[in-house]
């Protein structure tokens, strides 16, 4: 008699791939970055450039080859070949109103995010978005970002790794501080019905120790 090999649940099955950014990978990736912005993207870039979305105008940027707000600097987590999570970091002296921010963006938005991107970790490297697909949470994708961001941040000669995350995000500090984060400060944010949002952001660091 034949017996029938149980059918394991996906979760088991899985096998999650993970690699560098693609050029390809822009639009999806942009999708992943305004998720994990929590409305801050939304903000920013809205009714900015006719036709075009918030989502579009990142994707735009995102296709930069010599950026560091680009796919270059992005892990991506893959399942059947599609991406499902991503991370993007870039050093953290990057997180600033740079002049081509000024020249772009209106200056009541900016202002709005002074103390934003005035508050850093000197010297690390800046995870500026870390999001998964909602389908595949729960299942390590996220740690395992964060342990191949902290191996980018290792072999590029940087001793700590830095994040802002919503102070009302629970969620996510749960994940960072497993993943070895403290938070170095609070920094106000004010809330705005793009970004609903309270109590501003945590400017959280993670000591890389390889």
């Amino acid at each position: 008699m034949h017996t029938r090999e149980p059918v394991l649940p996906i979760s088991y099955i899985m096998e999650i791939f993970y690699r560098n950014g693609r050029y390809e990978d822009c639009a999806i990736l942009a999708e992943f970055v305004n998720i994990a912005s929590e409305g801050v993207i939304e903000y920013l870039f809205h009714d900015l450039i006719p036709a075009m979305t918030p989502v579009q105008i990142v994707a735009q940027n995102l296709c930069s080859e010599d950026s560091y707000y680009s796919y270059k600097n992005a892990i991506v987590a893959e399942y059947n070949q599609n991406p499902i999570g991503v991370s993007l970091s870039y050093p953290s002296h990057f997180h600033r109103i740079a002049e081509e921010m000024k020249n772009f963006l209106p200056e009541d938005r900016l202002e709005h995010f002074k103390l934003f991107y005035s508050s850093r970790v000197e010297d690390s490297l800046f995870l500026n978005a870390l999001c998964i697909d909602e389908r595949f949470r729960g299942k390590g994708i996220g740690t395992k970002l964060i342990a191949l961001t902290k191996q980018k941040a290792n072999k590029d000669g940087f001793k700590a790794l830095s994040v802002m995350v919503l102070a009302d995000n629970t969620d996510a500090q749960r994940l960072y501080a497993r993943c070895g984060f403290k938070t170095v400060e609070a920094v106000e944010l004010k809330s705005h019905e793009l970004i609903p949002h309270e109590g501003g952001c945590l400017l959280m660091k993670c000591k890389i120790e390889l």
